[in-house]
């Protein structure tokens, strides 16, 4: 029997001490899908960016994805649930420049703001519905600005 208590107890406790996977995922009213998710260790903040994904629901199976950007890669960062994504064409991630986002073709892009209505001094439940914006600013200093229907992504 103590045996067993104390297997259930470190049980927990390693449970307790993991990260959980938090994020977003927002779709915009022209098919554009943006996932945000955080880091899970500790040792890198978990409340910090570690990837943005960008997609397109209109494009065929395999190739839905248009972008992805990296804190390892020094082409995302955030504050809090406001995401910024530098559009560094270099990176084989940002490679397919004649996609569109917005309306506009990825290569012509400098910048990607997202910004979720969400703060973790007041945090929603998985899956719950929050409102977002997407902005993204043009190499010639252009602004499109679209709103994104945004849940909340959070799994242990």
């Amino acid at each position: 029997m103590k045996k067993t208590i104390l297997f259930l107890s470190a049980v927990a406790s390693l449970a307790s001490s993991v990260a959980m996977a938090d994020g977003f995922v927002c779709k915009s009213e022209g098919g554009l899908t943006v996932k945000m998710y955080n880091n899970v260790t500790p040792s890198a903040g978990t409340r910090n960016a570690a990837v943005m994904i960008l997609s397109d629901d209109s494009i065929s199976y395999g190739r839905k994805t248009i972008a992805r950007f990296t804190d390892v890669k020094g082409t995302l960062s955030n504050s809090g649930a406001s995401y910024e994504a530098n559009v560094d064409l270099r990176f084989n991630d940002i490679g397919r420049k004649g996609e569109l986002v917005l309306g506009t073709k990825l290569g012509e892009l400098d910048r990607i703001y997202v910004d979720v209505a969400f703060s973790y001094a007041d945090p929603v439940s998985a899956l719950e519905l929050v409102a977002g914006t997407i902005t993204a600013t043009k190499r010639n200093g252009e602004i499109i600005e679209q709103a994104l229907e945004c849940s909340r992504y959070l799994k242990n």
